[in-house]
């Protein structure tokens, strides 16, 4: 687009003949338009995907604009320069890794492994709530205890102290209004919320296809699995749910969940302690 617009334009002069034909210009708009998406698109892919990998990448736009020079310009394109762009699709082919998807597959497997022989599970967390109508950030700490297959207990101690425990059917909170019980099975919020923590435990999340879209990306030296709502249930209090796990235990050490209006929260766990099914891991 930028190409074709710069054909357009008359030759640079302080007139006004050149500069409508800077602005009257449906390509340069067009141009414009297309730099910003791809900016946004950029954006994410660098969030997402290792720089590694996602920087080198730039380079098909030289095999992008070398087709594009011969359909849409006509221009003489020598067989060494094509030679030269193979060169460059092998390089990105290379460096994108051919067993990459083999490689999630596996890591996926490990996670939901590691989740099945984890027979009880304690760790400190600390809970950052990030809001748009805050401008900073309320963190609030405290101890999580799990056991399979449905028992979830989270002990906050600062700012406030307030329990909330999954117990199988029933859900149990106490804090400063006293002690309330709350049978799921009447309760569909309850309900749904219980199923989403124990379901992430369990990582029960990574292996149900209809509850969510998963998607595995490698960060460094950590899987970031993505969660993608497919109830509808769930759309209505998170977006996305985004988890981090080590490959050394295949644990998940941080969780995200990200809300339909932006706000997000970040679950830091840390002091892990775990105790498996056959006892050879602590």
């Amino acid at each position: 687009m930028l190409k074709f617009a710069l054909i357009r334009m008359l030759p640079f002069g302080w007139n006004r003949a050149f500069w409508t034909s800077v602005f009257v210009n449906w390509q340069f708009a067009a141009c414009g338009f297309c730099f910003a998406i791809a900016s946004l698109l950029w954006m994410y892919i660098v969030k997402v995907f290792p720089f590694s990998v996602a920087y080198p990448m730039v380079s098909m736009s030289f095999v992008i604009g070398m087709i594009a020079a011969v359909v849409f310009f006509h221009e003489q394109v020598s067989w060494s320069k094509w030679v030269g762009v193979l060169l460059i699709v092998a390089g990105c082919l290379l460096i994108a890794g051919p067993v990459r998807g083999q490689d999630a597959k596996t890591a996926r497997q490990n996670i939901v492994d590691a989740a099945t022989r984890m027979k009880t599970m304690e760790c400190d967390f600390v809970q950052t709530k990030h809001t748009k109508l805050l401008s900073g950030a309320s963190v609030s700490t405290g101890r999580l205890y799990y056991s399979q297959p449905d028992r979830l207990r989270w002990e906050y101690v600062s700012p406030t102290a307030h329990t909330f425990q999954i117990d199988g059917q029933k859900v149990m909170m106490n804090d400063n209004r006293g002690r309330r019980e709350v049978d799921i099975r009447r309760n569909r919020i309850y309900r749904e919320m219980a199923r989403l923590m124990t379901n992430i435990m369990s990582a029960q999340s990574l292996v149900d296809e209809q509850d969510f879209q998963v998607s595995l990306a490698l960060l460094g030296k950590e899987w970031v699995v993505t969660l993608v709502p497919r109830r509808k249930e769930v759309k209505h209090m998170f977006s996305s749910i985004i988890l981090h796990v080590t490959p050394t235990q295949w644990l998940v050490h941080q969780v995200e969940l990200v809300e339909p209006k932006g706000d997000r929260t970040v679950v830091e766990l840390k002091n892990i302690q775990i105790n498996c099914q056959h006892d050879t891991e602590k």
